[in-house]
């Protein structure tokens, strides 16, 4: 769907694009760091999305920043085009950049979940990935880092947690 959308709009166009499911209030800023797209650029398109009836601008004071009119028909068609990810998604995504060799889905609830991640990837890390997913999705996730060592050993004693799914292997 994405490849269709890029034959139709520019490349930074669905960047922005990508970012607007799901979201009730947007800022130039917040998208521009997102998307790594110029403030300049993030601000002509949020001009040529408003025209469309997509964001509506809003001020309070000196600040402006854009609602996403959820009722219009531009956002019924980017609802549809552009399906959300699901959190567990973009943790996956996020954290098999870092040195991670296995991410594991323990279980799963509606909201929350507990994932495995094996490798050598700081907790500390891991846990600020997961506090950024529940501020902006209301979705948590409990993470139990081990390196391959740690887990190896927890295997051989038969302790180790049983994975439901994996969701990531290097």
């Amino acid at each position: 769907m994405e490849n269709i959308l890029k034959s139709v709009f520019d490349e930074k166009t669905v960047s922005i694009l990508c970012e607007i499911p799901g979201k009730k209030i947007i800022g130039i800023r917040e998208v521009s760091r997102k998307t790594k797209i110029p403030v300049a650029t993030v601000y002509r398109i949020f001009q040529k999305l408003e025209k469309s009836g997509l964001l509506k601008k809003r001020k309070t004071g000196v600040f402006s920043f854009y609602e996403v009119n959820q009722n219009s028909k531009a956002y019924a068609l980017i609802e549809r085009l552009i399906p959300k990810k699901h959190p567990l998604e973009i943790f996956t995504t996020i954290v098999s950049k870092e040195k991670t060799e296995e991410i594991h889905l323990l279980d799963e609830a509606e909201d929350k979940a507990s994932i495995l991640v094996i490798g050598n990837i700081k907790t500390k890390k891991v846990q600020e990935i997961c506090e950024a997913i529940k501020k902006e999705f209301a979705y948590s996730i409990q993470p139990l880092v081990l390196t391959r060592a740690q887990y190896e050993n927890m295997a051989a004693l038969n302790i180790a947690p049983m994975s439901k799914k994996k969701l990531f292997e290097k």
